[in-house]
């Protein structure tokens, strides 16, 4: 017969044709033993087309009983060898034994490198004269010629022990892997399925690749597949193995002996030598079904014997707790309905799901909990709180009220009383049931749960409990409330810090850390913290607020609106009202700071008003306080005025202080306006009081960008240059884009000093100094992109002529030749770009950037950013050993800049009494530049507080000298500072 042909759809597969050919030269007999849809005939087919050997190919069909086999191998070879003719026949006739016959046809192909292929050798396998017909085929075939032998089930030849051993190919071996499995998918037209998801579901079984439903169509040949060709011919007793213990992901002799088979070991041996779609240990103690398989397998059996079925998930949820195995323990008895149990085991396990961000079993567990017609009893409810919480599904928590009313909360009795309780009403503040939540709140005895509670409550009230202190064990959820609350009332400062791992805390904590380093100008800190955190879709505030307010600050408003929609689904999944509003301020927050438009701004805040703004003390004074600089934008000052003095008296009154310096930095604006100008200094004083204790400058900066002339004001009032207005006008003047340096670049260009080219920790040579100088010009761009006349303008001097085309394309090519191809500037056009991956960085843009940060920090986190950033620059000069004229002006502006950052730290050092170090800072200044007048101002100062009048004076005679090298008489601010400290 002909070797089968398969058509233009089949991957060739290169890997089990190498091994097959392999095993042909090693072996005489090769035996292809895999299970049904395996791909056997396939990759045989392939291998042996693709050899330079005739091949003889038999097809079986179980009709050829000993007797015949001889004749038909015979029929098959003769093609190829004619002195193989009429052997067998001639020998059965003169009444040689069936072995004898077959073994003098083996030796008749002597010389002929013939392969003989028999397929569905399964067929025979059961009649012992035909195996031994085979046996002697084998045994007597000469050197060169081979016997492949193509089956479902192993095929029992005996060989000598001199001879070479068979040579196998198993399931194993023709799985598809993840690159030939993209390849089927691709010819199905399935290019955006999952390849390792089916991969997994399949273990690569070739058949359940091909038909599977990736594309989300039946499954119903699949399933026919497995009952007729896959099942059939198993045993009765070998089926309903296979059916009963489906229930297990992988089953074992002690596992099936649970669910109550009978003999297991004894019916897993026969199984293994099927080969059927499962996977094996090496000692095939344990066997583990293809996904497609068991669902199939658990299917069927719950579709025909339901009753059965029912017993048997029993006894698997049994021999689950027996195990050991508590999460799949919890499903197994939700399902078969006890909830009681479940949920016990539930208790034990959430803590550790919350810590590795596991949501999912919780999901789950939730879901089966609503589904149940039965109240909970107290001990599930305090669990099912627990999960609510975790999961943020507030809605959930409202339909157990409304269904069973309050009968499953723990009472005063139960050691879950406290907490379940705060946790009820934690849920019932979220839904907008003030008045529940705060009953419920009512009914704690005094303590620290109480405490807790009570800050939540306030508010939605408008009430100033003392905030408790951080618990310093692990305690559960209650401090991943107060978390929550000490941020909402701007207690920003310590949020982020690590302390003792606490599940509820560290891991649900984080949004809150996030946006307590957000608020404290620590940027780059939150973004760190949100982008381990990004790929759970819980905690839902980390997605809905954190995201959103960083993308803000980084102004990229395209990602800041597309997080914005993107947190409102999970918003709505949460149910939560509380939610619902704050996204809606937050909304008209990116018009305002993003467009400057007023009118929608006003139209999210009246949709937040529809939905239950008023009811929430700390949601209304915010959302006065977008409505008060929408009316400024609008010239409705008056009103912005009255509106804007009702959100700072409400914040000021209930002690909540995160946005009460964004607020009176705009009521200040609004008195000014208004002609007020005693209450608008006071309004001004309150944002700087405020902004100062709270540690959140940041906020302030940016409501100053909104209205700068508050501080431009502020500072035109002050009685020296070297006032906190000053300090704040100087950095507004200096607002830049913020950006956030990749934590681990792989790229780095080391700037300073003699320049260095880093690529994934080793030094690379471009080989032109050009090529250097190129890559620092383009990292020195806003966006890291430059046209040609730009790079011609700047690092050729000018010159755009054929010359220095070349000279920039021989740079870039430099470049290419040692970067890894996804770090090396790309050329579009007329535009030369470095991918914005966030892997590449330049020292001297880390540093300015570091040092924008730090401009957003309070003084101990500005102090210590700063003097990060100006570490940077120790190495040298820009560029040391360059000397066109941009990188002189660029080397100019960066010296300018650190000189300023050192007197800026070293003013910082001063107000932290760190006289110390603001002394060395200062002469490091004087070093490299004595003519600075801020620096010899806050040098007198400085002397006034560690020394006397005489060192005092001493400065400013140093003073004088330098400015009269320069022809310049001592400033009268410099004069009035000496003369007002010699008092």
């Amino acid at each position: 017969m002909l070797v089968p042909e398969f058509g233009a759809d089949v991957v060739r597969r290169s890997r089990v044709v190498r091994r097959f050919h392999a095993l042909l030269e090693a072996r005489t007999v090769v035996a292809v033993c895999a299970s049904a849809g395996a791909g056997k005939t396939t990759a045989v087919a392939e291998a042996v087309g693709a050899l330079e050997r005739p091949v003889a190919w038999v097809s079986l069909d179980g009709t050829e009983q000993a007797g015949r086999l001889p004749v038909y191998l015979e029929a098959a070879v003769e093609q190829y060898v004619p002195a193989a003719g009429q052997v067998a026949s001639d020998a059965l006739r003169t009444g040689l034994h069936l072995g004898e016959s077959a073994g003098l046809l083996a030796e008749s192909l002597q010389g002929s490198s013939l392969v003989i292929v028999c397929d569905n050798v399964e067929r025979i396998t059961g009649d012992a004269g035909s195996i031994a017909v085979l046996d002697a085929f084998a045994r007597y075939l000469p050197a060169g010629v081979n016997l492949v032998l193509v089956s479902r089930v192993d095929v029992p030849l005996s060989r000598p022990a001199t001879s070479a051993p068979i040579g196998v190919v198993g399931d194993e071996d023709l799985a598809f892997d993840a690159t030939e499995t993209a390849e089927v998918l691709r010819l199905a037209g399935q290019e955006s399925v999952d390849v390792h998801e089916v991969v997994r579901r399949t273990g690569g079984w070739v058949t359940g690749v091909r038909f599977g439903a990736w594309g989300g169509g039946s499954t119903s040949g699949l399933c026919g597949f497995f009952s007729h060709t896959v099942l059939h011919g198993l045993t009765e007793d070998e089926r309903a193995f296979l059916l009963h213990t489906s229930l297990l992901d992988e089953v074992t002799v002690p596992g099936a002996a649970a669910l109550g088979q009978p003999e297991p070991s004894r019916v897993m041996a026969r199984l293994r030598a099927q080969h059927l779609p499962v996977s094996w240990s090496r000692d095939g103690t344990r066997m583990t079904p293809h996904g497609q398989f068991r669902d199939f397998l658990r299917e069927a059996l719950q579709r025909d014997d339901a009753e059965v079925y029912a017993v048997l998930e029993r006894r698997h949820a049994e021999f689950l707790v027996e195990q050991g195995e508590k999460e799949e323990a919890v499903d197994a008895l939700l399902r078969i309905g006890d909830v009681g149990r479940a949920w016990d085991r539930a208790a034990e396990l959430l803590p550790d799901l919350v810590a590795r961000g596991d949501f999912a079993p919780a999901a789950r567990w939730w879901d089966q909990l609503g589904s149940s017609s039965r109240c909970p009893t107290p001990r599930i409810g305090a669990v099912a709180l627990r999960v609510a919480f975790a999961l943020e599904q507030f809605g959930r928590a409202a339909e157990l009220f409304d269904r069973f009313g309050d009968c499953w909360l723990p009472g005063p009795e139960s050691p879950d009383h406290e907490e379940a309780t705060a946790l009820a009403a934690w849920c019932l503040w979220h839904l907008g049931r003030i008045e529940d939540a705060v009953s419920l709140v009512s009914r704690l005895p005094r303590g620290r749960t109480h405490a807790v509670a009570s800050v939540l409550m306030a508010l939605a009230t408008g009430e100033a409990p003392a905030l408790p202190e951080a618990s310093a064990a692990p305690s559960g959820p209650l401090d991943g409330i107060l978390i929550r609350c000490r941020y909402l009332r701007g207690r920003v400062s310590g949020l982020g810090a690590p302390g003792p791992f606490d599940p509820w805390r560290t891991v649900l904590g984080a949004p809150w850390a996030v946006a307590g380093l957000r608020a404290g100008g620590r940027i780059d800190e939150a973004m760190s913290v949100y982008e381990q955190r990004k790929e759970s879709a819980r905690p839902l505030w980390l997605h809905a607020f954190d995201e959103v307010e960083l993308m803000l600050d980084l102004g990229r408003g395209a990602e800041a609106w597309t997080a914005l929609r993107r947190g409102r689904e999970l918003i709505a999944e949460s149910g939560s009202r509380v939610y619902h509003i704050l996204s809606l301020l937050l909304e008209a927050k990116l018009w305002l700071r993003l467009d400057q438009d007023a009118e929608q701004a006003e139209r999210a805040l009246a949709a937040a008003e529809a939905a239950g703004l008023a009811n929430y003390a700390f949601a209304r004074e915010v959302g006065q306080m977008w409505r008060g600089l929408a009316l400024l934008l609008r010239g409705r000052c008056a009103e912005a005025g009255r509106v804007l003095s009702r959100s700072v008296e409400s914040m000021w009154a209930g002690d909540r202080r995160l946005e009460l310096a964004t607020a009176a930095a705009y009521l200040a604006e609004a008195h000014w306006r208004t002609g007020d100008e005693g209450r608008s200094d006071r309004a001004a004083r309150l944002a700087l009081d405020v902004s100062s204790a709270q540690g959140v400058q940041h906020l302030l900066l940016a409501a100053l960008t909104d209205v700068p002339e508050v501080a431009t004001r502020s500072a035109d009032a002050s009685p020296t240059r070297m006032s906190r207005w000053h300090e704040i006008t100087d950095l507004l003047s200096r607002q830049d884009s913020l950006r956030v340096r990749a934590r681990s670049p792989r790229l780095v260009l080391e700037e300073f000093g003699e320049p260095r080219l880093v690529s994934d920790g080793e030094l690379v040579q471009p080989g032109l100094t050009k090529s250097v100088e190129l890559l620092s010009f383009l990292l020195s761009t806003k966006e890291y992109t430059a046209t040609r006349r730009q790079i011609t303008a700047a690092v050729f001097d000018g010159r755009n002529d054929a010359a220095s085309r070349s000279y920039l394309r021989q740079a870039l090519f430099k470049l290419r030749a040692v970067l890894p191809a996804e770090l090396a500037p790309t050329q579009e056009g007329e535009s030369f770009a470095i991918p914005l991956t966030g892997r590449v960085e330049g020292t001297a843009r880390a540093m300015e950037d570091q040092l924008l940060l730090a401009t957003r920090q309070p003084d101990v986190e500005r102090l210590a950013t700063s003097r990060a950033a100006i570490d940077r620059a120790v190495a040298g000069p820009y560029l040391a050993t360059l000397t066109s004229e941009w990188v002189r002006t660029r080397r100019t502006e960066l010296d300018e800049r650190i000189a300023i950052a050192r007197v800026d730290a070293a003013r910082i050092a001063f107000r932290l009494s760190r006289h110390g170090l603001a002394r060395e800072l200062l002469d490091e200044v004087f070093r490299r530049d004595p003519y600075r007048e801020q620096a010899w101002h806050l040098a007198i100062s400085l002397a006034h507080a560690t020394g006397s009048d005489d060192a005092v004076l001493t400065v400013f005679r140093r003073y004088v000298a330098a400015m009269g090298e320069l022809g310049v008489a001592p400033s009268s601010e410099v004069k009035r500072l000496v003369a007002h400290l010699r008092r």
